[in-house]
C-alpha cells in the first residue's frame, strides 16, 4: 500500500486512498488523525512518538526531541539517554509510527509513501526527508510541496471552481507560498516562494521572550538560564507549553490567563508567574513577523506574472493560519479574502494520500496531474573576464527558479588554462551570481582532458532536477567522452568540520568582525558563565562558523549572524544589569 505523509514541524500525519477512491485519515494508538512530531527517549531507549512524548517533555526535556523538522539540512547532533542521535533518525522514528499505525489499522503493509516538504526546502532538506523515509523502512516515491499537496486536496473535486490559486502555507516552523494554475484536470505550479525559518514556534518564542523577560525585569532572575541544567529546561519546557497554548486560545478567544506556580527560585523561595494576555497584546508581538510575509507574496506573484486581482481562490493552510491577524494582513495589505475551503491542519497529508494514489492506479491518473517547480536556481561556477581582463569567478545558472518539473539543462563550457588537464565541477543553490552568496551543493573533478591550449577543449555540463527536487550533475570532456556524474547527497556535510577555517571562507569577511568579539568574549568569560549566555554566545558563533565552512547560502548565514547578535546583545544587556 502507498501512503500519504506530512511530516510536519509541529504535528505529522498518515492518510492513503481506499479502493473506492476515499481518502482515509489514519487514527494514531490514541485514536487521534494527528500526532505532535515530538520523540520521547525511555530509559529502555526505545522510542516513544506523539502526544505522550509531548507530556513527557515536560518531566524529561533532556530526553525528548521536539521540533526536528527544522534542523534539517544542519547537520546537528542530538542526544539524550547517552546517545547521540541525528535530525533523520529522529524523523525516522516518527515516519515508522506513523508506518505502523496504518499497517495496524488496514492490515496491509506500506511499502512506500509520498512524503511532502515546504515548497521552499532546500537541497539538503529534502535530502534528508529521503533519507529519513529510508530509514524508517519505506520506499519514498515521491516529495512534493505542501503547497501543491494542499491544492490538490481542494482541486481534486473543484478543478473547474477556478482558475489562479494561492496557497498561503503557515505552518509550525515554516512558510511557503504558492501560486497555482488549475485547468483542464492539471494542478501547474507557477511560482513558490517562503521563509523555512518563520512559523507558529516563532510566535510561541515571542511569547516565552516575553514572559522570561517579564521575570528578568522584575525579579532580577533570568529564567532562560543555563539551558542544559534539567531544572532550567523543565522551567523553560512549562513556559514553552503555556505560550503555545496562549497563541491556540487566542485565535478564538481575545483574553488567555497564563498560570505558573513554582517556576524558579527567588532568593531560595519557589515563586512563579501569572498575567492574562490579551489578543491585542498577542498581535503586537507577531505582527512584524506576520506582515514581512508580504514580501514572500510579491515576490511569488510577480514571478507568476500576476497580480492579487488575478487571483480567484486562496487557501490558507497551516494551523497558524488560524491566527485571526493572517486574515487581517491578507484584507489589508492585498485585498484578498481567503476562503476555508479545506482544513488547515489535514489538506496537506489529504493531497499526499490523493498523489499516492494515482501513483499506485487507485485513482486515476487522468483524474489530476500534477506539475510542480525548482524553488530555487541551480547553477555552476565558471571563468569570465571583465572589461580590464580581470579574472572573476560568477555562477552561471543552468536551471532557473520557478523551472517545471523535471528538469534537465546542458551546457558547454572550453578549458581555461593551457595544458589543463582536469576540471572543478561545482553545483550552487541561489539566485546570486557571486558564490559566495549561495549554497555550495557539491563539488567535484573531472580528470582527463587532454592537454591544449586554453579553450580548444569543451566540458559538456548537465543538470538533472527530479520530481522530487534531488540534482544529479553530469560532466563530459566532449573530444574523449570521458565522464563522471554525482547525485548530490548532503547527508555528511558539516561533520567533522574544522571550524577554525571559517576564517578562509569566501564570505568571512562580512562576518569577521561579530565572529572575533564572540570569541573574545568566550575568552575573557568562559563557556558556561553569566547564566549560560557565554554558551549560548559559543553556540550561535559554531553554527556560523559552519555555515561558512560548509559554503550555506547567503539567507541562512544572515539568520546564524542574527542569533549571534541577539545572544551578544542579551549578554551585554545583563552585563549592565
Amino acid at each position: 500500500m502507498k501512503a500519504g505523509i506530512d511530516f510536519g514541524t509541529s504535528t505529522s500525519e498518515i492518510a492513503y486512498v481506499s479502493n473506492d477512491g476515499k481518502i482515509v485519515l489514519i487514527p494514531n494508538h490514541l485514536g487521534e488523525v494527528i500526532t505532535p512530531s515530538v520523540v520521547y527517549i525511555g530509559e529502555d531507549r526505545k522510542p516513544v512518538v506523539g502526544r505522550e512524548a509531548k507530556e513527557k517533555a515536560l518531566i524529561e526535556p533532556e530526553n525528548t526531541f521536539l521540533e526536528v523538522k527544522r534542523l534539517f539540512g544542519q547537520n546537528k547532533e542530538l542526544s539524550a539517554r547517552g546517545k547521540t542521535y541525528s535530525p533523520v533518525d529522529v524523523a525516522a522514528m516518527i515516519i515508522r509510527y506513523l508506518v505502523d499505525c496504518a499497517q495496524k489499522h488496514t492490515g496491509e503493509t506500506v511499502d512506500s509513501a509520498v512524503i511532502t516538504v515546504p515548497a521552499y526546502f532546500t537541497d539538503a532538506q529534502r535530502k534528508d526527508v529521503m533519507a529519513a523515509g529510508i530509514a524508517a523502512g519505506i520506499k519514498v516515491d515521491r516529495i512534493i510541496n505542501e503547497p501543491t499537496a494542499a491544492s490538490l486536496d481542494y482541486g481534486i473535486d473543484h478543478m473547474r471552481d477556478c482558475k489562479y490559486m494561492l496557497v498561503y502555507d503557515l505552518g509550525g516552523g515554516t512558510l511557503d507560498v504558492t501560486v497555482l494554475e488549475l485547468f483542464e484536470g492539471v494542478v501547474e505550479v507557477k511560482a513558490s516562494c517562503g521563509n523555512n525559518a518563520l512559523g507558529g514556534k516563532d510566535f510561541d518564542q515571542a511569547i516565552m521572550d516575553h514572559i522570561t523577560g517579564t521575570i528578568k525585569k522584575r525579579d532580577k532572575v533570568d529564567i532562560s538560564g543555563d539551558a542544559s541544567h534539567p531544572a532550567d529546561l523543565r522551567a523553560l519546557m512549562r513556559i514553552k507549553t503555556a505560550a503555545e497554548q496562549c497563541k491556540i486560545a487566542l485565535s478564538g478567544e481575545t483574553g488567555y490567563r497564563i498560570d505558573l506556580p513554582f517556576l524558579y527560585s527567588k532568593d531560595g523561595n519557589p515563586s512563579g508567574y501569572s498575567e492574562t494576555i490579551n489578543r491585542s497584546f498577542f498581535e503586537s508581538m507577531i505582527h512584524d513577523k506576520i506582515y514581512s510575509t508580504e514580501q514572500q507574496i510579491k515576490t511569488v506573484l510577480f514571478d507568476a506574472n500576476l497580480t492579487s486581482g488575478d487571483i480567484d481562490l486562496t487557501l490558507l493552510v497551516g494551523g497558524s493560519t488560524r491566527i485571526p491577524l493572517v486574515r487581517k494582513f491578507l484584507e489589508e495589505s492585498f485585498g484578498i479574502v481567503p476562503e476555508s475551503a479545506v482544513d488547515p491542519d489535514l489538506a496537506v497529508v489529504r493531497g499526499a494520500a490523493i498523489q499516492a494514489g494515482v501513483l499506485s492506479g487507485v485513482l486515476s491518473e487522468h483524474a489530476i496531474v500534477l506539475t510542480d517547480i525548482c524553488p530555487y536556481s541551480l547553477s555552476t561556477s565558471v571563468l569570465r573576464y571583465d572589461d580590464e581582463g580581470e579574472e572573476d569567478v560568477y555562477c552561471d545558472i543552468l536551471i532557473k527558479r520557478n523551472t517545471t518539473l523535471p528538469a534537465a539543462v546542458s551546457k558547454v563550457y572550453a578549458t581555461a588554462r593551457d595544458d589543463q588537464t582536469e576540471v572543478h565541477i561545482t553545483a550552487y543553490q541561489g539566485e546570486s551570481e557571486d558564490p559566495k552568496e549561495n549554497y555550495l551543493l557539491n563539488t567535484f573533478q573531472l580528470g582527463g582532458v587532454p592537454k591544449g591550449r586554453a579553450g580548444k577543449e569543451t566540458i559538456n555540463i548537465g543538470f538533472e532536477y527530479d520530481l522530487n527536487g534531488i540534482l544529479t550533475i553530469q560532466a563530459e570532456v566532449v573530444s574523449t567522452g570521458k565522464s563522471a556524474a554525482v547525485t548530490v547527497n548532503t547527508a555528511q556535510m558539516g561533520k567533522n568540520l574544522d571550524l577554525s577555517k571559517w576564517k578562509n571562507a569566501p564570505a568571512a569577511r562580512r562576518y569577521r568582525q561579530i565572529l572575533n568579539k564572540a570569541d573574545r568574549l568566550i575568552k575573557m568569560h568562559g563557556e558556561g558563565e553569566s547564566g549560560g549566555i557565554a554558551a549560548e554566545i559559543k553556540n550561535a558563533a559554531d553554527e556560523l562558523k559552519k555555515a561558512l565552512v560548509m559554503g550555506w547560502e547567503f539567507v541562512i548565514l544572515e539568520k546564524y549572524k542574527h542569533y549571534l547578535t541577539e545572544a551578544i546583545t542579551d549578554f551585554e544587556e545583563g552585563d549592565e544589569d
